[in-house]
C-alpha cells in the first residue's frame, strides 16, 4: 500500500503545461504529443462510453462508464473534466510502460482497480460509512478498517498499524515496527485541514512511517 495510494488513484500536480500539447482530432478523441515526439498518448471514448487512455509505450487504462460517474458525477458534463482527467493520466503513466489497469465500481459501490501486475484494490464504505481500503499485491494482501470502537487499523502481511484518539484528546500513531507519534490538537486539525478526513491523515501517515 505504501507504494501504491494514489491514490486512488492519480495525482494533481503541476499539470498547467500539457493544456498547449492536448488537442481534439477529427473523432473528437484527446491526443498529446511531447515536446520532441517521444511519447504520444490518447483518450478515446469506446461503444460502452468507457474512456480508455493509451499510448506508443503499450499502456492502456480503462475508466468504466460507471466508475466516471461514481468520481466525478456532473463534472463529466463540463468539456475540461475531460481534459483535467487526461492531464492527470499522462503525468501518472507518462514513465510507465507495457502497464494495463482498469478502473470499475461494482454492485456495492466499491471502487475496483486492478492492473497486470499483480494488483488489485478495493475501495469503499463499511454498513456504518466509514471508509475502507484493501489492496492485494502479488499475494499480499492489506487493509485499512475503523474499528467498532473508532480505532483506524492498516494490516499488511504480519505488519500492522493503528491511529487513534486518547483520553487526552490527542491522535496517536503507532506501528509493529515501532514508530510511535502524537499529534495535539493544533497539530491534528492541521492535518485535517489538508487531507480533510481521518482515513487520509492516516493514509499518509502510514506513507511516510510505515516500515520505516
Amino acid at each position: 500500500m505504501k507504494k501504491h495510494l494514489l491514490l486512488l488513484v492519480l495525482t494533481l500536480i503541476s499539470l498547467q503545461g500539457f493544456s498547449q500539447k492536448i488537442e481534439r482530432d477529427f473523432f473528437d478523441n484527446l491526443k498529446y504529443e511531447s515536446r520532441f515526439g517521444t511519447y504520444r498518448s490518447s483518450l478515446k471514448k469506446n461503444i460502452f462510453d468507457d474512456l480508455v487512455y493509451s499510448d506508443n509505450m503499450e499502456n492502456k487504462i480503462t475508466l468504466k462508464k460507471k466508475y466516471l460517474e461514481f468520481e466525478y458525477g456532473e463534472l463529466l458534463e463540463d468539456t475540461e473534466t475531460e481534459f483535467d482527467i487526461f492531464r492527470e493520466l499522462i503525468k501518472a503513466h507518462d514513465k510507465d510502460k507495457k502497464y494495463k489497469a482498469t478502473y470499475s465500481v461494482d454492485i456495492f459501490d466499491k471502487v475496483i482497480i486492478e492492473d497486470n501486475r499483480g494488483r488489485r484494490v478495493e475501495m469503499g464504505k463499511d454498513i456504518f460509512g466509514n471508509e475502507i481500503y484493501k489492496e492485494k499485491i502479488n499475494g499480499v494482501e492489506s487493509s485499512m478498517k475503523k474499528r467498532l470502537n473508532g480505532v483506524l487499523e492498516y494490516k499488511e502481511g504480519h505488519e500492522d498499524a493503528t491511529l487513534e484518539k486518547n483520553i487526552f484528546d490527542n491522535w496517536i500513531y503507532k506501528d509493529s515496527f515501532g514508530t510511535k507519534i502524537e499529534f495535539n490538537g493544533k497539530a491534528w486539525k492541521r492535518l485535517k485541514n489538508k487531507f480533510g478526513t481521518e482515513e487520509r491523515v492516516f493514509h499518509y501517515l502510514i506513507e511516510e512511517y510505515f516500515g520505516e
